[in-house]
C-alpha cells in the first residue's frame, strides 16, 4: 500500500475508532450516571471476563493474526476463490467450537464466578454476575463470526465497514442503558447482544460482494485448502497462549479489585479511557499496516517491509507520548467533566483518575505493542509474541499482587497498584519484542525510531509543562479543561515543529496541501 493511501486509510480507521470510543463514552456515561461505581456495575464488568476470554483467545486476535497472513498469501497469488474457501472453512470451525465452549461456560457460570472470576463477591453479587454472563455469552458467539469478517474485509482493502462496526456495538450498549433500562443491569447485558448483532450486520454487504467476486474468479487453478488450514491452526496456538495469558491477567485484576467495593468498575473505567488513545493510535495504524506488511513479507520484500514498519512506528511514537502525558496531567479534570453526574460522584472521579494516572504510564508501550506484534504475525512468527506475552503476564500478575498490597499498606487506593503493574509489564514486553524483531528483521533501522523518541519526548515534556502551568493559573473547571486540551495540542505540535520532527513536518505538509486544494476549488 502506497504511503499516501496508507495515510488515508489510517485516517479513516482512526476517525472511526475515535467515533467508536465517543459512542462508548456516551454508553459509559449513561451507565456510570445510573449505577455509579457500585456493586451492580462491578457485577456487570466482572461478567465480561469469561466471554471476553473466549472471544479474544479463539475468535479475536488469535484467529485474525493466524488467518490473515495465510489468506493474503493466496490473494497475492491471484487465487481469490481458494482464499474464499479457506475463509469459509475457518469461520465454520471456529464458530462451532466457540458455540460449544460458550454453552459450557453458561452451564457452569455460577461456580466460575464464585471460584475464579470474583472470589470476594458476596452470594448475591455472584448470582447476579452469573446471570449477566449467560446473556453476554450469546454475543460472544456472534462476535466469533464478526471478528473473522473484520480481518477478511481489511485484507481485501475494505476498511470502512469494519471501522464502523465497533461504533454500532457501542450503540447497542446505549440502547441497553436507555431503551432497555426497565430491565435494570440486565438491560445492559441485552444491549451487549444487540450491539454484537449490529457489529455483524454492517459487514455483511461488503462480505457478500467479496464472496461473489471470489467465487466467480476464473483464473484460479484447482487447489485444496488442507495445507492452508493446517498452517492457520498451527499458527493459532502460540497466539492463543499469548492472548490467554493476557486474559488471565485480566481475571487476576478483577479478582483482586473485587475485594474493594467499587474497585472493579473504577479500574475498568480507567482502562476504558486508556483504550481510546490505544485504539485511535496503535490499533488504527496497526490495522491498516498489517495487510500491507503481510503482503511484503509474503513476497520477500524485506526493505519495503522494514520501511513501512518504521514509518508506522514513528507515527505511533509521535502520537502516543503526548497522549500519555495529557491523561496524566488532565486526567482528573477530564473525568470530572465527562462522567461526574448522577450516581457517579466526586469520590468515583478520584478513584478512576488515580487508576488512570498509573495506567497512562504504559500507554506508549501499549500502542507500540499493537504494531510490533503485527509485524511478527506478518512474518508468520506467532511463537515469540506468545512467549513474550506469557512472560509479561507472569510479571504483571506478580507485580499486581505486590503493588496491590503495597498501595494498601500505604493507605492508597489499592487498585492503583494494578495500573502501575500493567504499565511496567507492558513496557518490558514491548521492549523485549522490539529487540527480538530487529534481530528477526535486521533491515529495520533503529536510528529513526530513537530520533522519533527523542523528538517526541522533548515536545511532550514542553507540552506537559505548559499544561501544568495553565492549570495552576486557570484552575481545572470545565472551560479551563477544554481550553487545556486545545492548548496542549498546540504546544506539542509547535514544539515538535521547532525540533524538526519528521512526523510534524509531514502533517504540516498534508495540511498545506489540503488548504491549497480547497483554495483551488474556490478559485
Amino acid at each position: 500500500m502506497a504511503g499516501r493511501s496508507l495515510g488515508r486509510a489510517a485516517a479513516v480507521v482512526a476517525g472511526f475508532y475515535v467515533l467508536s470510543n465517543i459512542t462508548g463514552f456516551i454508553a459509559r456515561l449513561l451507565i456510570n450516571a445510573r449505577f455509579g461505581a457500585g456493586a451492580a456495575q462491578d457485577a456487570f464488568r466482572a461478567a465480561f471476563v469469561i466471554p471476553d476470554l473466549l472471544f479474544n483467545v479463539l475468535a479475536g486476535g488469535a484467529l485474525a493474526s493466524a488467518f490473515i497472513p495465510v489468506y493474503v498469501a493466496r490473494l497475492s497469488k491471484g487465487e481469490a476463490a481458494v482464499a474464499w474457501r479457506l475463509a469459509r472453512s475457518v469461520g465454520f470451525i471456529v464458530c462451532a467450537l466457540l458455540a460449544c465452549l460458550a454453552f459450557l461456560a453458561a452451564w457452569f457460570a455460577q461456580p466460575l464466578i464464585q471460584n475464579v472470576v470474583a472470589r470476594q463477591f458476596d452470594a448475591d453479587q455472584v448470582a447476579l454476575t452469573a446471570s449477566l454472563m449467560r446473556v453476554m455469552l450469546i454475543a460472544t458467539v456472534v462476535f466469533g463470526a464478526s471478528g473473522l469478517f473484520m480481518g477478511l474485509l481489511q485484507a481485501n482493502g475494505h476498511f470502512l465497514a469494519p471501522a464502523v462496526a465497533p461504533s454500532l456495538y457501542q450503540l447497542g450498549m446505549i440502547i441497553g442503558a436507555t431503551a432497555l433500562s426497565a430491565y435494570g443491569i440486565h438491560g445492559l447485558a441485552l444491549g451487549v447482544v444487540c450491539g454484537a448483532l449490529m457489529h455483524l450486520g454492517i459487514q455483511l454487504p461488503d462480505l457478500w460482494r467479496i464472496a461473489r467476486a471470489s467465487e466467480q474468479a476464473s483464473n484460479d487453478a484447482p487447489a485444496g485448502i488442507g495445507a492452508d488450514l493446517r498452517q492457520v491452526f498451527t499458527l493459532m496456538p502460540p497466539r492463543v497462549l499469548g492472548l490467554g495469558a493476557v486474559q488471565l491477567n485480566n481475571l487476576v485484576n478483577t479478582a483482586l479489585a473485587s475485594g474493594f467495593r467499587g474497585g472493579v468498575s473504577a479500574f475498568n473505567n480507567a482502562f476504558a479511557i486508556l483504550v481510546l488513545p490505544i485504539a485511535a493510535i496503535g490499533q488504527a495504524i496497526g490495522t491498516v499496516i498489517f495487510p500491507a506488511i503481510s503482503a511484503h513479507a509474503a513476497r520477500g520484500e524485506q526493505e519495503q517491509f522494514a520501511r513501512a514498519f518504521v514509518r508506522a512506528m514513528n507515527g505511533v511514537i509521535a502520537l502516543s507520548l503526548p497522549a500519555a502525558a495529557g491523561l496524566i496531567v488532565l486526567g482528573e479534570p477530564l473525568i470530572r467533566l465527562l462522567f461526574e453526574r448522577g450516581a457517579f460522584d466526586a469520590q468515583a472521579t478520584g478513584w478512576v483518575a488515580f487508576a488512570l494516572g498509573w495506567l497512562a504510564l504504559g500507554l506508549p508501550a501499549h500502542a507500540a505493542l499493537e504494531l510490533v506484534t503485527r509485524a511478527f504475525y506478518a512474518l508468520k512468527d506467532s511463537l515469540r509474541p506468545a512467549l513474550a506475552a506469557a512472560l509479561s503476564v507472569g510479571l504483571n500478575i506478580a507485580m499486581s499482587i505486590a503493588f496491590y498490597r503495597a498501595f494498601e499498606a500505604l493507605g492508597w487506593l489499592p487498585f492503583g497498584g494494578l495500573g502501575l503493574a500493567n504499565a511496567l509489564a507492558t513496557t518490558v514486553e514491548t521492549g523485549v519484542l522490539y529487540a527480538v524483531l530487529t534481530k528477526r528483521a535486521p533491515q529495520i533501522a533503529i536510528r529513526p525510531v530513537i530520533t522519533a523518541l527523542r523528538t517526541a519526548g522533548l515536545a511532550t515534556l514542553a507540552m506537559a509543562l505548559v499544561l501544568r502551568g495553565w492549570l495552576i493559573l486557570a484552575g481545572d473547571g470545565a472551560a479551563a479543561t477544554l481550553a487545556a486540551v486545545v492548548l496542549g495540542v498546540g504546544a506539542y505540535f509547535g514544539a515538535a515543529l521547532l525540533l524538526r520532527s519528521e512526523e510534524a513536518l509531514l502533517a504540516l505538509g498534508a495540511l498545506r496541501r489540503s488548504i491549497a486544494a480547497q483554495a483551488q476549488r474556490l478559485i
